[in-house]
């Protein structure tokens, strides 16, 4: 035992479950690669949205980054069995993107000679026209992840009015093939968004918010995080347990609603599983990557205060096996 290491239960035994391989790639995209953790508090909140959805009726995911809002979301639309579409919000996007727009002309021509020395010839022009993602899916019946949609203007989700309420998509320009979209029956949307303090985040009008079921996501429980944590990196419970109450303890010094101790869990506990995998996770190593990952959003912790916060902790309990 070494004096950098008073615990060594806590770092002597490498984590074999951890699914890292040599060709791991990090970036999960739509699919989680990981398994989806799911207690009684998070079944719940599913349940009832999945219920909503089943109805008809848009459901709308809000609270701070980190909680997971999008893998709820993708979670309901995996059991609503139909395909999904997924759109992100941005202060760019105008109406054409959530409606449709020219992309381009396209012109035919037509040459006859049957006859000889009698050249006739006709042309044809038409616009192109490209249908957005929330066309798309409205008519083919998919269900639509609107992800952070309250960081695109009030203007551009104005469009969602009509179709939140009566299920018509509704456009001017006249190069469209309809004027009216009518959504397939089993067209579905689910929204998420941040609190409106956030940068980058506009008001939702409340003609907007009154056409759809809201789940204001606060915080979890400590339990339901520790299992999120070691659902999302592969570590074992007990370490997990150690990282959450850590981030939950730094957490603390600030003042800043915006800043998630999950999300900063998650990523403290992502870089802690990769040196589990490959060796020993010392109680002075877990102190540095926390302050590494921890400075950069500005928390004024060094590693030996973190050290101190760790040397301070009762001794875990194993795993169950």
């Amino acid at each position: 035992m070494t004096k950098s290491d008073p615990h060594p239960t806590r770092s002597s035994r490498p984590h074999q479950a951890y699914p890292l391989e040599a060709a791991y790639n990090p970036w999960r995209g739509l699919s989680d690669a990981h398994p989806f953790f799911e207690n009684a508090e998070i079944s719940a909140i599913i349940t009832r949205a999945a219920f909503y959805a089943i109805g008809g009726i848009p459901v709308h995911f809000q609270g701070s980054a980190g909680l997971g809002k999008t893998s709820l979301a993708l979670a309901i639309a995996q059991r609503l069995g139909r395909p999904v579409s997924f759109m992100a919000g941005n202060d760019w996007l105008g109406a054409e993107d959530m409606i449709g727009k020219e992309v381009g002309v396209t012109t035919s021509a037509v040459v006859d000679r049957y006859i000889q020395r009698v050249r006739r010839s006709e042309s044809h022009t038409r616009q192109d026209w490209a249908p957005s993602i929330l066309a798309e899916a409205m008519e083919q019946g998919r269900t639509l992840i609107y992800d952070e949609f309250t960081r695109s203007s009030a203007k551009a989700n104005g469009i969602l009015l009509s179709v939140l309420e009566e299920g018509i998509l509704v456009t001017t320009n006249q190069s469209s093939a309809r004027r009216i979209l009518q959504a397939h029956p089993e067209f579905r949307i689910i929204l998420t968004s941040n609190p409106h303090d956030y940068a980058g985040v506009n008001s939702t009008p409340d003609a907007l918010l009154d056409r759809m079921v809201t789940f204001s996501l606060d915080s979890y429980s400590v339990e339901t995080r520790i299992g999120l944590v070691a659902a999302r990196t592969g570590l074992p419970l007990s370490v997990s347990a150690r990282i959450v109450r850590l981030t939950d303890a730094l957490q603390k010094q600030t003042q800043d609603a915006n800043r998630s101790s999950l999300r900063l869990a998650i990523l403290v506990a992502r870089i802690a599983a990769m040196r589990l995998h490959n060796g020993n996770l010392s109680d002075a190593l877990l102190a540095q990557i926390t302050a590494d990952v921890f400075t950069g959003r500005g928390f004024g912790v060094t590693a030996a205060q973190i050290a101190r916060l760790l040397s301070s902790e009762p001794e875990p309990q194993e795993d169950a096996a």
